[in-house]
């Protein structure tokens, strides 16, 4: 009989078929083009394992501190843009200009340093990136997202802090309700929350002046923001897969490597009979 050769044969050729590139979610990005605009989104597949998040600490006059840690393992172009900003002093002297109970606390705009605040909300740096979305990093109570316009990819500088999950503002919830992209989350508040609670509760001018409505009465100005680097993980050559993908529990044996063990096994039985 030959059914068990057959057998072994056709396990073979699951097990080397299950090896493919297609098996397993890529650690790189992808673009992805937006038709009938110039915008481009950069999706994050997963969490980059072996790579150490930085925190950013946030000095606000009067208020205290607030610490940031930086997803640099899921979406470095935004920690990168915002870690170059914060090092460069440009968020220095900046003031909180959007604050909205129980949604979010915004800040990140220069213009808020001239004493005009109906242009706060308005500026940006002299750059701006594309939108940089991770699945795994949403609006968490806490969250520190990137501001943008309609544009998608006209985050530059400004940046907002969650007050309560607000999870209507992840990608893939809003692509499903509306078409429209979300926004970029690329951190999240280490400790300060309650900092950063009461600045989107504070007192804003409301109705008495309506273009101002969740503008501050009183400035909340951010007096320096510091980038932290993080300590190197130390790791067993062993603990990351030599690919460079996260599969999960790897098997002493790899799929490859079975696969052409049941082969070997199948010919040699094979012959014998």
């Amino acid at each position: 009989m030959k059914v068990l050769p057959l057998a072994l044969l056709s396990i073979s050729i699951i097990l080397l078929s299950l090896q493919s590139d297609g098996s397993f979610p890529d650690n790189g990005q992808y673009r992805e083009s937006v038709e009938g605009r110039d915008q481009e989104v950069v999706y994050t597949e997963q969490k980059e394992l072996n790579v150490t998040n930085r925190l950013a600490v946030i000095e606000i006059a009067g208020w205290g501190d607030i610490v940031i840690e930086l997803y640099d393992d899921m979406a470095p172009i935004t920690t990168d843009n915002f870690a170059e900003l914060a090092s460069s002093g440009f968020y220095d002297g900046i003031s909180f200009h959007r604050c909205i109970d129980d949604f979010v606390a915004q800040t990140g705009d220069p213009n808020t340093r001239n004493n005009n605040p109906y242009d706060d909300g308005m500026g940006g740096s002299s750059t701006t990136i594309p939108l940089e979305i991770c699945p795994n990093a949403t609006h968490v109570d806490g969250a520190v997202g990137m501001a943008r316009s309609t544009e998608t990819d006209s985050a530059s500088s400004q940046f907002y802090i969650c007050d309560g999950p607000q999870h209507d503002l992840d990608d893939a919830v809003r692509m499903e309700k509306t078409g429209d992209h979300g926004y970029a989350v690329f951190g999240v508040v280490i400790e300060g929350l309650d900092v950063a609670k009461s600045i989107a509760g504070c007192e804003t001018y409301g109705n008495l002046r309506p273009l101002l409505r969740d503008h501050p009465v009183d400035d909340i100005v951010m007096t320096s923001v510091t980038i932290i680097e993080g300590e190197p993980i130390e790791r067993m050559d062993d603990d990351i897969p030599s690919n460079g993908k996260d599969v999960g529990n790897i098997p002493f044996l790899n799929l490859s490597t079975l696969g052409l063990i049941v082969i070997s096994l199948a010919i040699i039985f094979n012959r014998r009979r």
